[in-house]
């Protein structure tokens, strides 16, 4: 109705009505595409131009009360900034999302922040189910990382299940040796108990790193009457496979505890999504967290929590102490809106073009260098032995790569920490290189030749 109110209000401007027709129809094309959006709620089949984006954007930060040029704005919050370059930087969102400690309620002074905080969760919901997760019913976009989600998102199902966390304060974690997740998990008073990661063939590859089901057992046999929670993991990088989830989330939905999968950068393989939804339907999944910026390619600060229960969402949601920036939304809407869904599964296929790549290039130098590729069918990274490096000489070729402009690397080396193994039972020192979404195939090639000139510096 605005747009015909709108072309009307052009006539007896002097300006021929069949022009104002024929120009209507390239106005329509550009506007189309939001109004469907707003109606249907999910990500668009292909991307949008940056254009169209500025205009949703433009839509969305003018019904915030900060832009009403007659607001008189006398609160100790009200959107005030010091520089326009603060409004570029965040969208124009100067509100913030949620309320009183809500990141989902609707904040009065920003009706158009409330509306992108909730458009937002329900395009990457429409994506998430496209790439293999049917019976995820919600999401929730957050604006911290993966650690701090996992810690938040067993916050909220501790609230929902009304479990004492005083009473049952041990969680249970796979072994992944990064500190993120273990942080967020002590951050809400969480008392840490890992299953220790074991090394050799599995149920997943015919190498790697793995957790025995037996294990968790064993540990929960021990402590049944203190756990509340597990945290299982889908991904990690390389020689670690992904923890048999399925039977995970069979011993929570026996045991009747919350269960809680890392998926951190799991989102960009189908391999790990079928995981994903085979272990939903077997037994119990809580939540599953994922990082926005390895998965959608944004800025590093933000993290999506999907569940299959929507009123578990809701309470996670209210777990947030105060309001929230709304930057890592806004950033995450951007680029889903930019990429489509189209050519999200695009950057998909190129993934994993370039981890077979990245296998072929790495087997090739591991036969010059008697060398050899961990076969874990890691579907990111790929770990390659270095057991024939002086191990006094290992932390060297990370110095010496970063040297040569190459980052992202990583070098295990078990003679002086394992820390980064997951394991205590790792047979050499490695190296980690990772084909993630979003990597050029050129620099897979030129990274893998520097590893070898590196290699020979060192020899």
């Amino acid at each position: 109705m605005w747009k015909k109110s709108f072309f009307d209000s052009l006539e007896n401007l002097g300006v021929p009505s069949h022009m104002i027709k024929r120009s209507s129809i390239g106005f329509n094309d550009i506007w189309k595409p939001i109004l469907e959006l707003f109606q249907h709620r999910k990500i668009p089949e292909h991307g949008w131009s940056n254009f169209q984006i500025r205009q949703l954007l433009n839509v969305l930060r003018n019904l915030d009360s900060d832009k009403d040029p007659g607001s008189i704005r006398i609160g100790e919050r009200e959107g005030r900034i010091s520089t326009d370059i603060l409004n570029e930087i965040s969208g124009g969102f100067c509100h913030g999302i949620g309320r009183s400690g809500e990141l989902t309620a609707a904040q009065p002074k920003a009706a158009g922040a409330s509306l992108m905080q909730n458009l937002t969760n329900k395009i990457v919901l429409s994506l998430i189910k496209a790439l293999g997760l049917p019976n995820l019913k919600a999401a929730l976009t957050v604006p911290f990382g993966t650690g701090m989600s996992i810690g938040m998102a067993i916050r909220g199902a501790l609230n929902y299940h009304k479990i004492d966390f005083h009473g049952k304060p041990i969680v249970l974690m796979t072994q992944i040796d990064h500190k993120s997740p273990r942080k967020g998990i002590e951050y809400i008073g969480g008392v840490l108990k890992i299953i220790s990661g074991r090394y050799g063939e599995n149920y997943y590859a015919k190498e790697g790193v793995f957790t025995n089901i037996e294990d968790i057992r064993n540990i929960y046999q021990s402590n049944s009457n203190k756990i509340s929670a597990i945290v299982s993991s889908a991904c990690f990088f390389a020689p670690r496979v992904p923890d048999n989830i399925k039977e995970i989330a069979k011993f929570a939905k026996e045991n009747k505890i919350i269960h809680i999968i890392n998926n951190a950068y799991g989102l960009q393989s189908p391999v790990l999504s079928k995981i994903i939804r085979q272990s939903i339907d077997a037994g119990r999944v809580d939540a599953i967290v994922q990082s926005t910026d390895k998965n959608f390619l944004t800025p590093v600060g933000g993290a999506v929590i999907t569940s299959p229960n929507p009123d578990l969402i809701d309470t996670i949601s209210k777990c947030y102490a105060g309001r929230a920036s709304a930057s890592p939304v806004v950033q995450l809407l951007v680029s889903l809106l930019s990429m489509g869904k189209k050519g999200y599964l695009s950057r998909i296929e190129i993934q994993k073009q370039n981890r077979k790549l990245l296998e072929d290039s790495l087997t090739e130098l591991a036969n010059e260098f008697n060398e050899h590729i961990i076969e874990c069918n890691n579907p990111v990274s790929c770990a390659m032995s270095l057991k024939n490096v002086n191990p006094e000489k290992i932390k060297d070729l990370g110095g010496i790569l970063y040297n040569l402009r190459v980052t992202g690397p990583r070098f295990i080396n078990i003679h002086k920490d394992p820390f980064g193994s997951c394991t205590s039972e790792m047979k050499w020192p490695y190296v980690v290189m990772n084909a993630a979404i979003g990597v050029k195939k050129e620099h897979i090639n030129e990274a893998v030749n520097r590893l070898k000139r590196a290699i020979k510096q060192i020899q």
